[in-house]
């Protein structure tokens, strides 16, 4: 499982957000909006405006390390399960002129490194501009080395 800050591959579509939770899944024919294993919507790309991901971020490169193991320990202190998931962020869609504000779960408690958020905003916004780029969300793997490479881009990392 391949994964660039709120990127992360999954079987046939790249997942934006955390696949368990609230997330938009990108296949080369549509957007997938998605609650868990629950298909919420599918846009045909041609409708999809816009996408604007609003999450946390971080300027320090390893946010999720660091979460973890403060909640791991916290975990371990008090004996307990913390109940400590990440706030969702959100995901501002303009599909068809009409404007959608949708949750957007975050894969570790703590923000995203802001790079990488950059990246796969970046990316997302060639999908939209550039229909002949999205046949390569059939290999989305080389979709987040591509969002890595555009982050790298904008002098940020």
């Amino acid at each position: 499982m391949k994964r660039y800050g709120p990127l992360i591959v999954v079987p046939d579509a790249l997942a934006v957000g955390d696949p368990g939770r609230h997330h938009l899944r990108l296949t080369p024919d549509a957007l997938i909006i998605r609650e868990g294993t629950e298909n919420r919507g599918i846009v045909p790309w041609d409708q999809v405006e816009r996408i604007l991901l609003d999450v946390p971020t971080t300027r320090f490169r390893l946010p999720g390390l660091v979460s973890t193991v403060i909640l791991g320990a916290l975990t371990v202190a008090a004996l307990d399960d913390l109940g400590a998931d990440p706030d969702d962020g959100s995901v501002s869609l303009r599909i068809g002129g009409e404007e959608r504000v949708l949750p957007l779960s975050r894969h570790h408690v703590g923000g995203y490194w802001a790079p990488t958020v950059e990246g796969a905003q970046r990316l997302i916004a060639q999908l939209i501009a550039r229909p002949e780029q999205r046949t390569l969300l059939a290999h989305p793997e080389s979709l987040v080395d591509l969002a890595a490479r555009l982050a790298r881009t904008t002098g940020q990392t």
